[in-house]
């Protein structure tokens, strides 16, 4: 019995043996298991209980170890997708004050990567301080459950200084009464993309400040004219508001004419989206005002689709001025042109680029043989015309000069030629200037003077040469008769060549205010006239053509009478041969105004057509060479007086057939 006890004694000491023996193998396989022996197996098998479990614990192994695997290569995989992605990975326990940065995010910091001494700090110490209330503001936000996810961009401080743009996003881990416990993010260096969008942003700062900088309007519009942008300038320069015009059509502010001309372009662009417009509009301001731009257009492509981009330039100042120039241009042509004085405009190479038609007709000369031609080609024909060649232009600034030309007339011509201003080689303008009337009028007064002289001399002598013989010597008294007549005769004479002179002189100074004008007959006037004036009897005889006239007229009569003298004097010096002199009466009507005419006619030597031209020209004496005495004023007064009669002087004469002399007057109506 008691050796059956002591073998059931071993018995169950060797299976508590065998047991603990089998235990601690599975102890041991689930110890190295979890210190990472992924290969580790207990081998503990057979029907018991224990063989059960350790076919179960090692089966379990392997499912864990194959899980292991996978989640170590998926561990893997994402830790070369955030290497990838430059994406740092942050782990953040709450409660224990301890965060977790992946080796990324310590580099993307400037730490090294096996620096564990920032595990201990919290991401937010390193917070920008301006951004540090935004971020606080979100995360807390988040922590309470407010977000689903904390987003937020920001800047971080490096750990050599400066800072870092960042874009962190992440998700808390609650318990199982929702509060954060645990939050794990990701980083992201945004730096590149905020300096990018920090240009884009001065940019586009630059941008709008050029556009509402600028003086010209800038635009967008759409292929049928409405504007999606305008710049302020838009309302400063037409006062329509920017905000009202947006959606309006560019057309819709023009004039009828531009906006055909733009509706055109826009039809255009449907055939030939290229297509492009450079042209000056009118565009009425907020006050229904005209102004004139400059406009050029083009289109783009934006997104697909075809607008239209176009600036506006004001122009109406330059429009004005061109219009001031215009009008300048037109007022110096229309001088130039109609003027009576020739220029000749000269460009740098010496060539004629204008002439005027005053010089055409002053020389001749047909525009086209002077244009386009050298100067020294001028000069040579118009020495082919007259009597010397001018030199328009020499080293001088201005140079001036005479020549004359026979051809197609006899003229004299003053010259001045002067330089354009300006810097470098200019060109020069010639002013030529039919001065023939001014030599002339020198000539006759020279010959006036020579005359008046002569007759001033003559009367003179004979006063002076009688009264000397009168005085030194005894005359019988019929002797000393005729000398005195001869002396009064003289004197009235020289009184009567002062009293023209004189006359003439009162007329330019006065226009005839000192005239004493009545309404009266002319027969009595004539009769003195008559009276007063000697006809040799030898020579000439005077024949009365005369009616007896109820017509009145309004004259000084003493200027009437002087008027008649003359034409009686000159018609009996002109007939040195002698004839009849004949006075006759005639009429005629103009405008409704009845005139009489004091017609004094001569068979005398007449004149020709030439000097019937000029025989009221002062100082003008048709016949200088006759001895026939005279000062050239007769005519000239009489036909000043008969101005301020509000009549006329007709002269009718034939060379070697003598002349008539008509002085019209018109008829005062019985009723004035």
């Amino acid at each position: 019995m008691s050796l059956l006890l002591g073998f059931l004694l071993l018995l169950v000491l060797a299976y508590n043996l065998f047991t603990h023996f089998r235990l601690r193998r599975l102890q041991r396989a689930l110890e190295n298991f979890s210190a990472g022996d992924a290969a580790v197996r207990c081998g503990v098998r057979g029907a018991g209980t224990l063989g059960r479990l350790g076919v179960r614990l090692d089966q379990a192994l392997s499912d864990w170890s194959a899980k292991r695997q996978q989640l170590s290569e998926s561990e893997e995989r994402f830790k070369m997708a955030l290497h990838g992605c430059d994406i740092g990975v942050w782990d953040w326990r709450i409660n224990a004050g301890i965060t977790y940065y992946s080796p990324r995010w310590k580099t993307l910091l400037g730490f090294a990567e096996d620096d564990t001494s920032i595990h201990g700090q919290p991401w937010l110490q390193r917070v920008y301080p301006e951004d540090l209330g935004r971020v606080t503001q979100l995360l807390e936000a988040h922590l309470s459950g407010q977000t689903p996810v904390f987003v937020a961009e920001y800047r971080l401080i490096k750990a050599a200084g400066g800072y870092l743009w960042v874009q962190q996003s992440g998700v808390a881990v609650r318990d199982v009464n929702g509060e954060a416990v645990r939050m794990i993010g990701a980083l992201t260096d945004i730096t590149a993309r905020r300096e990018a969008e920090l240009a884009l942003m001065r940019s586009k700062e630059a941008y709008r400040a050029v556009l509402e900088g600028v003086t010209q309007v800038i635009f967008r519009a759409d292929t049928e004219g409405r504007f999606v942008m305008l710049n302020t300038a838009w309302e400063e320069l037409t006062g329509h508001a920017v905000a009202l015009s947006l959606g309006e059509c560019l057309q819709s502010y023009l004039e009828a004419e531009d906006a055909a001309v733009f509706s055109n372009y826009l039809q255009e662009i449907q055939r030939t989206p290229e297509a492009s417009l450079n042209r000056e509009l009118r565009i009425r301001d907020a006050a229904g005002r005209s102004h004139w731009f400059s406009a050029a257009v083009r289109t783009a492509r934006i997104e697909g689709k075809i607008v239209l981009a176009g600036v506006l330039a004001d122009i109406e100042a330059r429009k004005i001025a061109e219009l001031e120039l215009a009008r300048s241009n037109d007022v110096r042509d229309a001088i130039l042109n109609l003027g009576p004085d020739g220029f000749v405009f000269v460009d740098p190479q010496g060539i004629v680029s204008f002439v005027n038609p005053a010089f055409t007709v002053m020389t001749g000369l047909p525009e086209s043989a002077c244009i386009g031609r050298a100067l020294a080609l001028l000069e040579q024909q118009l020495e082919d015309l007259g009597d010397r060649r001018p030199s328009f232009i020499d080293a001088q600034e201005q140079s001036d000069g005479l020549f004359e030309l026979s051809v197609p007339r006899k003229l004299v011509v003053r010259w001045q030629a002067r330089a354009l201003p300006g810097e470098g080689a200019r060109g020069h303008v010639i002013y030529l200037r039919d001065i023939t009337s001014e030599s002339e009028v020198d000539r006759m007064k020279s010959d006036f003077l020579s005359t008046a002289a002569h007759e001033l001399r003559t009367p003179m002598s004979s006063i002076f040469g009688f009264s000397e013989m009168l005085l030194s010597r005894e005359f019988e008294p019929a002797v000393q008769k005729d000398l005195l007549t001869r002396i009064y005769r003289q004197t009235k004479n020289l009184i009567n060549l002062v009293n023209e002179l004189l006359d003439l002189s009162r007329i330019e100074a006065r226009g005839g205010k000192n005239f004493k004008l009545n309404v009266q007959e002319v027969t009595p006037i004539l009769l003195n006239a008559i009276a007063s004036q000697h006809f040799p009897e030898a020579s000439h005889r005077l024949v009365m053509d005369w009616p007896k006239l109820q017509q009145k007229v309004s004259v000084d009569s003493d200027k009437l009478q002087q008027c008649i003298i003359n034409v009686l004097s000159n018609a009996v010096k002109y007939s040195p041969e002698g004839g009849q002199v004949r006075i006759s009466y005639e009429e005629k009507t103009a405008n409704g105004q009845m005139f009489m005419g004091i017609v004094v006619s001569d068979e005398g030597i007449g004149m020709s057509p030439e000097q019937t031209a000029r025989i009221f020209e002062r100082f003008y004496r048709a016949n200088t060479h006759s001895g026939i005495p005279g000062t050239g004023l007769g005519m000239a007064l009489v036909n000043e007086y008969m101005k301020f009669f509000s009549g006329e002087v007709e002269v009718r004469s034939q060379t070697g057939e003598g002349t008539s002399v008509v002085l019209w007057l018109p008829v005062v109506k019985k009723n004035a």
